[in-house]
């Protein structure tokens, strides 16, 4: 089933919302609390997606609106993905760790898509993303940025130590972009400063609805002294939401070089619609007049009828799954010595 609008689902699905919330804004509303629970039922086809990346950074990524890596290869070769701090949400992350592992592994969440490269300096600017002349900006809402700054260093560029700003404390500054319409012919300013070394957040509120942006960081030189260089530029984030924070999911990979690119499949993850065009991937129009009239009936409070109706849902993802399928099946490998230590002629 191809990718439909909210709009287009509103037309179909609205009346088994209760007849007092049946508008399209409460409709979204409904998707955004049912379509998480669906979107972890389970790996149903158009849960999945392929995305390429280039991998000589030594990590990757993952698309604001992915959730985890399913299967990948680096430079055509199938590399499993595991973690090495499988509690870091109680710990954190061991970033500083830099062990060659021939696997993708799992280092939590990082504020923007690409690091900035250590001991340079940039600007922080946008261009939209929205055609057909991709020229104006947004008209209204606001991004904030926290990030540090060459200058803020207490040493001039001695301050610059493995490529961090020596601050005092925890110091940074923070600096908010409104905007008003105003014409693009290229790229913007987002920041005023243009020594940039580090960014700690990027944050965005009441942006235009359907007005994509493109924050990346452009090469300014290195210490006090400036220069360009389109070839040191670099992605930060993607916003197509009203509200929200730039986080991306981050996965080491080891042995790679300048020419490393990874070619991924990843599960999908649920981003809030806030729009009538907004896409929703969902295997059947049956599935999600299940999801609603379960949500229905837990809202009034019938326990029984919901669990009913939640376990069609996942009946038929399970069903979805397997008319898919056809003739792959998968096949089966047991490891009883964890990754790399497989039994042959198990199937």
């Amino acid at each position: 089933m191809p990718a439909l609008t909210t709009i287009q689902l509103y037309n179909t699905h609205s009346k088994y919302l209760d007849t007092s919330e049946n508008k399209e804004s409460d409709f979204r509303n409904a998707l955004n609390e049912v379509m998480p629970r669906i979107y972890k039922m389970g790996y149903w086809r158009e849960m999945l997606m392929e995305h390429s990346q280039d991998a000589s950074a030594g990590y990757i990524s993952l698309p604001q609106e992915t959730d985890s890596i399913v299967a990948a290869l680096i430079d055509n070769n199938p590399v499993p993905t595991r973690s090495l701090w499988h509690d870091y949400k109680l710990f954190g992350t061991n970033t500083s760790d830099d062990t060659l592992v021939n696997a993708f592994v799992d280092d939590g969440y990082s504020p923007t898509y690409r690091d900035l490269i250590s001991g340079s300096k940039y600007k922080i600017q946008f261009h939209t993303l929205k055609g057909p002349d991709f020229n104006v900006a947004p008209s209204k809402g606001t991004v904030t940025v926290r990030y540090r700054r060459f200058e803020d260093a207490t040493n001039g560029d001695s301050a610059l130590i493995a490529g961090q700003t020596k601050l005092e404390g925890k110091s940074f500054t923070e600096s908010s972009k409104t905007f008003v319409g105003e014409s693009q012919t290229d790229a913007i300013d987002l920041l005023i400063h243009q020594d940039v070394t580090q960014i700690l957040s990027i944050s965005w509120a009441n942006m235009e609805k359907e007005h994509p942006l493109q924050i990346t960081a452009t090469y300014n030189g290195v210490g006090s002294s400036t220069s360009l260089d389109s070839t040191k530029d670099l992605l930060l984030s993607n916003i197509n939401s009203s509200q929200g924070v730039s986080r991306y999911r981050r996965f080491r990979v080891g042995n790679t070089d300048s020419t490393s690119t990874a070619h991924m499949l990843l599960k999908r993850r649920w981003v809030d619609c806030d729009s009538r065009s907004d896409l929703v991937h969902v295997p059947s129009n049956s599935i999600l007049k299940h999801a609603l009239l379960g949500k229905l009936s837990e809202d009034n409070a019938d326990a029984q009828r919901a669990m009913y109706h939640w376990g069609v849902v996942k009946e038929l993802l399970e069903a979805d799954t397997d008319s898919h399928r056809g003739a792959a099946k998968p096949t089966l490998h047991i490891s009883p010595n964890g990754i790399g230590g497989g039994m042959s002629g198990m199937y």
